[in-house]
């Protein structure tokens, strides 16, 4: 079970490397195309507004951390059906998929529910402060 796990966890992890192959981009576009300062949260110019930049930063990070956190949850979601179907009627093995997924969805429904509460708590700060 350790040999397909470590087998799929390098095929998903090596699977951006070849689309970029395929779809022929290379690490210089990457670094123009998507990587460019007005991109990152500090990097714009002419705003110097420290209210402005703490705001980027903390939406950044904000999304940064829902992107992580619903990948690794959809990820446990492939892994624990990809555990359900090799169970081959093994049912201590299709409990434990069973808890997997089911612990997935959980976690994928607390990050949802935590941003939109997050997200409502500030647009109501903002919206008493104005």
């Amino acid at each position: 079970m350790k040999k397909l796990f470590y087998t799929l966890l390098g095929i998903l992890l090596l699977f951006p490397l070849w689309m970029s192959r395929a779809l022929g981009l290379s690490l210089d576009d990457f670094r123009h195309e998507v990587l460019r300062p007005e991109n990152l949260p500090a990097g714009r110019e002419g705003d110097a507004s420290v209210e402005t930049k703490v705001t980027d930063i903390f939406a950044f990070v904000t999304n940064l951390i829902l992107y992580a956190s619903g990948s690794v949850a959809v990820l446990l979601l492939i892994i624990g059906g990809v555990r359900y179907i090799m169970s081959f009627s093994n049912q201590e093995q299709m409990d434990a998929a069973k808890k997997t997924i089911k612990f997935a969805l959980i976690g994928l429904i607390v990050v949802i529910l935590a941003y939109a509460i997050v997200t409502n708590i500030i647009d109501l700060i903002y919206q008493s402060t104005v």
